[in-house]
């Protein structure tokens, strides 16, 4: 982009998980003692607080040495406008509450943590946006993203307007283990389900936790696209003549949802963002006029040539092994599928190996790629094994909850043998 000069920056810091929990416990042995059952999980944590530490005093050092530097608890609304330029540094629920904040002026995610967190919405890692700023943000590009707009209408006649949701509204029974209930209406439908909770939520949110839902029909789409999805998680189904209409939709117009139950709406799944939603009430939702600006890398993705990932493929016998290097976070993650499944074609093809041993940083839309290629494989009685997975690559699948949904092994030869055991019993 022809990026104008940002004299006046402000970084935003979220405290990191050791921070927090040694706040709760008053001290690093009352902290010790609670975690002495699962200590591993004690040593990811700190070992994950060192690393964001170091990140932070890189950009006070490298990258922005002329920055106002605040905690979010510390970031007044107000203060968005006094900036050319905010930088969100954390993960993906920080950038998306500091672009509640933002307004107008152009937002930058950076990752606090590229070693353990996920950051799909994160443009930069620290180190990457000291080469932007050298090259005065010559090889970036200013995006626009699309927000949401919900009024909640309450029964006694009050109405409340939401903050704009970045990426997702999550409708839901306050009590998890009771059925979320409303009736929802678009363009003169309307009808009423019972499930787990609806999702509405636009390009931003479609690389989210939403990608782990089943069965979906609708593939991640851009973040600036003029519309937006609706989802009805585990949908209630009972013997009917006609299939739920309004279960898994694109909406280009509004859509209104009425509450039959005591339930809440969330605004990118922030607990600071949580408004009552109560039976009766009603949330109207719909695109917002107004847009999010945000910085991103240019051309990330866009050729071959500037693909973040390389591909090499071998067989052994009825064996693929498909070997991804580099890393899985953007450009047209869709050709890795395709190139697999061209290379499953066949009868004699029985089973896939995914080698990700030289596989840096994989976001949740590329583990969705892989769900993609493992349920279509399944469909025609195919096996498939993942190697070589590395600790922080392992802890994006258990924060998207898909640790489970795969057969993880060390090396390829413990999983060619994995696929001998069954010929053999």
């Amino acid at each position: 982009m022809t990026s104008p000069k940002y004299k006046k920056v402000v970084v935003v810091f979220k405290r990191t998980k050791y921070e927090l929990d040694l706040e709760t416990y008053g001290s690093i042995q009352a902290y010790k003692e609670v975690a002495r059952q699962n200590p591993e999980v004690f040593e990811r944590t700190f070992e994950s607080h060192e690393r964001q530490l170091q990140s932070r005093e890189f950009l006070k050092s490298q990258v922005f040495p002329s920055a106002d530097f605040v905690f979010r608890e510390n970031f007044d609304p107000e203060d968005g406008t006094k900036y050319d330029l905010i930088v969100a540094h954390g993960g993906d629920n920080h950038f998306t509450y500091v672009a509640h904040l933002a307004g107008k002026t152009h937002l930058i995610g950076c990752n606090s943590d590229p070693d353990s967190s996920v950051g799909a919405l994160l443009g930069f890692t620290a180190e990457e946006l000291k080469e932007a700023t050298k090259n005065n943000f010559k090889q970036t590009k200013l995006e626009s993203w699309s927000l949401l707009d919900t009024e909640i209408q309450y029964p006694n006649g009050t109405k409340l307007k939401t903050v704009p949701a970045i990426c997702e509204l999550s409708v839901r029974n306050n009590s998890p283990d009771l059925t979320s209930r409303f009736w929802i209406s678009y363009q003169g439908k309307k009808e009423e389900q019972k499930c787990s909770g609806l999702l509405v939520y636009t390009g931003a949110g479609s690389t989210g936790w939403i990608t782990s839902c089943f069965p979906k029909k609708f593939a991640a789409f851009s973040k600036h696209e003029p519309f937006f999805h609706v989802y009805s998680r585990e949908i209630r189904v009972k013997s009917r003549e006609t299939e739920f209409s309004l279960a898994d939709f694109r909406a280009l117009d509004q859509v209104e949802v009425i509450s039959e139950m005591n339930g809440g709406l969330a605004v990118d799944s922030l607990t600071e963002r949580h408004y009552p939603f109560p039976p009766y009430a009603k949330a109207t939702i719909r695109l917002s006029p107004e847009k999010l600006f945000v910085i991103v890398p240019l051309k990330r993705g866009e050729s071959m040539q500037d693909l973040p990932y390389e591909i090499e493929q071998k067989r052994i016998n009825g064996t693929v092994i498909v070997q991804i290097k580099g890393r899985m976070e953007s450009g047209p993650l869709d050709r890795i599928t395709q190139t697999i499944l061209d290379e499953m074609v066949g009868t004699d093809r029985k089973h896939l190996i995914l080698d990700f041993s030289e596989l840096r940083y994989i976001s949740s839309l590329g583990i969705r790629m892989i769900l993609d290629v493992k349920m279509n494989l399944q469909k025609r009685n195919k096996e498939m094994a993942l190697v070589g997975v590395t600790s922080s690559i392992l802890q994006v699948f258990h924060l998207l909850g898909l640790s489970n949904a795969f057969q993880f092994y060390n090396d390829r030869e413990d999983a060619l043998k994995s696929f001998e055991e069954p010929s053999k019993s």
